[in-house]
């Protein structure tokens, strides 16, 4: 291997090196997987309390036999909406695994034993460019850098999914998850205020429900399912289908890394 090729493989090697000691990205990262998290739980939690609240509503029609039609029940209206909040709970459930899986996926890639195996590997691999066998530099130079890529590519791919979000994302999830509380509160007409005692709320749902059409029914139904589809929309796109894109493209990278020689450069 030339003198000059083995001085820019270790300049590269130190940088990196560097860069992973100081911990580029973590705290970021760290905060908007949790901040992630949270905000997803809170969507959850929401969506179980609007069924909730359906679930007292179809109850009470069998119990009381509360009519909004001449031929519909509140529980046959609501049918719709019930199934899309079961269906919605269901995504957000693989949601919150797949948010769960990546905060662990990054506590190991940020794990000081990982940060030792990356300066480890650097030294070994700086060692071998200079007193090594060219086999030998080749093989630990591609472990060094299939190491190195593990441990920035999954702050590096929040780091993009951070910036979807602000882009494209973040303002349509914010308005969506207004939406949903909104939903709960004006939509189902819970007027706590007003009613503490939970047969005085139910009460309150009750004679709110009664006292709209069927159109206005169907109207404010197929609002409450149209957030949550736009809901369930943003969150695989941002929690499951993003992370499966850069999954296949860290699978395409590490194997072109894998194939990185460093005595065809040399001979070059």
């Amino acid at each position: 291997m030339r003198l000059d090729v083995k001085a820019l493989v270790s300049v590269l090697i130190i940088v990196l090196v560097t860069l992973s000691s100081t911990r580029v990205l973590d705290d970021y990262v760290d905060d908007y997987t949790n901040e992630s998290i949270r905000n997803a739980a809170l969507t959850y939690a929401s969506a179980r309390g609007i069924n909730a609240l359906v679930s007292v509503l179809q109850s009470t029609q069998v119990e009381a036999g509360v009519i909004v039609t001449g031929s519909m029940t509140i529980g046959e209206v609501l049918d719709p909406l019930n199934d899309m909040i079961e269906r919605f709970s269901s995504v957000m459930m693989w949601v919150l695994a797949s948010l769960a899986a990546q905060k662990l996926l990054l506590l190991l890639a940020s794990h000081v034993l990982f940060l030792y195996l990356v300066a480890v590997l650097g030294v070994v691999s700086l060692l071998l460019i200079y007193f090594g066998r060219s086999g030998a530099q080749s093989l630990v130079f591609r472990c060094f850098l299939v190491v190195v890529f593990v441990r920035f590519a999954l702050g590096l791919a929040v780091a993009l999914n951070s910036a979807a979000d602000i882009l494209f994302l973040d303002q349509q999830l914010r308005e969506n998850d207004q939406e949903m509380g909104q939903f709960q509160s004006n939509i189902m007409r819970l007027d706590t205020t007003a009613a503490t005692d939970s047969d005085d709320i139910r009460d309150s749902v009750i004679d709110f429900w009664r006292s709209l059409s069927l159109a206005e029914l169907d109207q404010k139904i197929s609002r409450g399912i149209e957030n949550f589809i736009n809901l369930v929309a943003i969150y695989l796109l941002k929690t499951i289908l993003f992370p499966l894109g850069f999954f296949y493209m860290a699978i395409f990278v590490i194997r072109s890394l894998w194939r990185i020689d460093l005595q065809p450069a040399a001979v070059a």
